[in-house]
């Protein structure tokens, strides 16, 4: 096989580098060589330079406005949160009545307590407040039920020494 240089070795290519050309930028004075581009004499929409007031007539310039903020836009102010503890506690007591924590009876009637409570003082809270007075009433009614038929079955036993 026929010896070849490797890439870079070849003699007529080592050392050669291409010549670096920046694109010319402007001076401020309208030269290259600078970073500032040339302004020019005077903007059209202002109107003649010397002249008050710019192109806005008789009005002036327009005044920043105490209802914008930095952007041009409408500053909202965001409602502050309404509080519902009382409510969420009165949903949440409601639920754990139904979920085998109404045997001890607690739950059924903090649930109504709490409901209360919430309509009173919590506008915001006004459906989970009903939503946890139902559950809690609910929860009172079959409890009660339970227990008139629980003492019923009792009463009535056979298995009741006498």
């Amino acid at each position: 096989m026929t010896e070849q240089d490797r890439y870079g070795e070849d003699e007529s290519h080592r050392g050669y580098q291409p010549q670096w050309n920046p694109a010319p930028v402007f001076k401020p004075s309208g030269r290259p060589d600078s970073h500032i581009p040339p302004m020019p004499p005077s903007a059209p929409h202002l109107g003649p330079p010397g002249q008050p007031g710019g192109g806005y007539g008789a009005y002036g310039p327009p005044q920043p406005s105490p209802y914008l903020n930095g952007y041009g836009q409408p500053q909202y102010y965001a409602a502050p949160p309404v509080p519902r503890a009382l409510s969420i506690a009165s949903l949440c007591c409601g639920i754990a009545a139904f979920m085998g924590f109404g045997f001890f009876v607690l739950p059924q009637l903090a649930a109504v307590v709490l409901g209360h409570l919430a309509l009173q003082r919590e506008p915001g809270g006004k459906g989970l407040a009903i939503a946890g007075l139902v559950l809690g009433y609910v929860a009172i009614a079959i409890t009660v039920l339970v227990m008139v038929v629980l003492g019923v079955a009792f009463s009535n036993a056979e298995f009741v020494t006498r």
